[in-house]
């Protein structure tokens, strides 16, 4: 609804401006002796209007909601005054056009700065606060995690393995992160031993040491045709790189054994993974590495094309074309059908994608999607129900209240087939949902804790 109020108020500003639309209109009220069926379905519409805003009980916390029950008053106002004050309103028409662009700079500026904070703002309620890892009675919580952006099941189906993110541009400084296990069974976190071996699945160029730090992001395992668990990840610091590793099974967790990295080129500035069983692999390129948070801004609201889909075989990337989109960060693919699903966070989109065609096959619209996670015949995703001016001060929290929905999407046609919707809950800024049995365990992207909602 945001978006559609943007262009709704956009199309107003520019047509306020042209004179004879209005003087048409103008000639019509003057030829009338009363407006009463006009007026009557006016009021009408207002009073849907009202109703549709406080269908929610907290309407008053969403732009969207208030600018409906506004608009909803305004009408019901109008078509009352029509019905009742109409000889006077033809009085004043023709003040009104003596001074016609006076008066219409003033509403048509009004109308932009409307448009621009509808689409900026959504959320303007209060936000709880969570800064104690304590669950409720929608979300149960698992704490000591920091920033567990994405999320992998082991193959033994016995622990979930996560990056804990360090931070990209341009909303805050790449600093470093980690990676962690979380034991499903005794839900307790394990720290991953790493050791380093000869690069065997990155670029011969690129290095690593023991004590290098890490910044992780995006990131996936897949058994490669040799047999062997190879871990992509998309590392932001000290350096842009992404890194291999081969996953080792251990009595009670799992080990990484470094094989490898690529340094990747300043072109590009990668958010996610996903591998093929070859080990060649595919990342999501987001948008230009120098981008400022102003310049992120505006991409937000008017959803030009940012970034696009890059294919590394033989040690050397490849846009692919076709793939161009606002945004782009989570991918996921299905190697059975050449199809991988793209995350457009900016665009608000998920995107079904042909790699044999190099076509998008359809997508479906969901606000701020992050990490897709396929499960079977479904994908499940995150989305940030909120718009970047919200944000407020979660940069200086250790977790965040904003809402946020998970949605369950058939993966052959993209349609909705399970939704949960959170706010004021001990969670929040999640970036993937991972199912497991009757539970989705939840990541974050700026969190202290990982999240586990139940399902039916």
């Amino acid at each position: 609804m945001n978006y559609f109020y943007f262009f709704f108020f956009i199309f107003l500003g520019i047509l306020v401006w042209i004179k004879p639309f209005a003087e048409f209109l103008k000639n019509k009220i003057l030829s009338s002796n009363n407006i009463n069926v006009i007026a009557g379905i006016t009021l009408l519409i207002g009073l849907i209007c009202v109703y549709a805003a406080l269908m929610d009980g907290y309407w008053f916390e969403r732009v969207w909601r208030i600018v409906t029950f506004s608009l909803g008053i305004i009408l019901i106002i109008r078509g009352i005054a029509a019905m009742f004050f109409f000889n006077q309103i033809k009085k004043a028409i023709p003040f009104v056009f003596l001074h016609y662009f006076k008066f219409m700079s003033i509403i048509s500026v009004m109308f932009f700065a409307l448009a621009f904070f509808v689409v900026s703002s959504d959320y303007v309620g209060p936000q709880k606060d969570i800064s104690n890892c304590s669950s409720d009675n929608k979300v149960k919580l698992i704490c000591d995690f920091k920033n567990p952006e994405d999320i992998v099941i082991t193959p033994d189906k016995k622990f979930l393995f996560m990056s804990e993110f360090g931070g990209i541009g341009p909303y805050e400084e790449q600093k470093s992160g980690y990676f962690a296990l979380l034991n499903l069974e005794t839900k307790t976190k394990v720290i991953p031993n790493i050791t380093i071996e000869e690069n065997i699945w990155g670029n011969p160029e690129c290095t690593r040491t023991i004590n290098k730090k890490y910044g992780p992001h995006g990131i996936d395992l897949i058994k490669r045709n040799d047999g062997r668990y190879q871990l992509g990840v998309i590392n932001h610091y000290p350096d842009e790189t992404i890194e291999m590793f081969e996953m080792v099974k251990k009595e009670n967790s799992w080990d990484m054994v470094w094989r490898g990295c690529i340094d990747v080129p300043y072109e590009f500035y990668f958010n996610d993974i996903s591998l093929r069983k070859s080990g060649s692999f595919y990342a999501s390129h987001m948008y230009d590495r120098d981008i400022t948070l102003n310049e992120w801004l505006f991409v937000s609201i008017i959803k030009t094309n940012t970034g696009f889909l890059v294919e590394w075989r033989e040690n050397k990337f490849k846009k692919i074309d076709g793939s161009d989109g606002s945004g782009p960060n989570g991918i996921a693919l299905d190697e059975d059908s050449n199809i991988i699903y793209i995350n457009y966070n900016q665009g608000d989109s998920i995107t079904k994608f042909d790699l044999s065609l190099n076509k998008k096959l359809g997508k479906k619209f969901i606000e701020a999607p992050d990490n897709p996670y396929i499960d079977g015949n479904d994908i499940w995703i995150t989305s940030l129900d909120f718009q970047p001016n919200d944000f407020g001060d979660c940069e200086f929290k250790k977790s965040c209240s904003l809402p946020f929905s998970i949605y369950q999407l058939d993966k052959n046609n993209l349609e909705i087939k399970n939704e949960y919707s959170f706010s004021k809950t001990v969670f929040g800024l999640p970036t993937v949902a991972v199912p497991i049995e009757d539970k989705v365990f939840l990541g974050s992207f700026h969190s202290d804790r990982l999240g586990i909602i139940e399902i039916n």
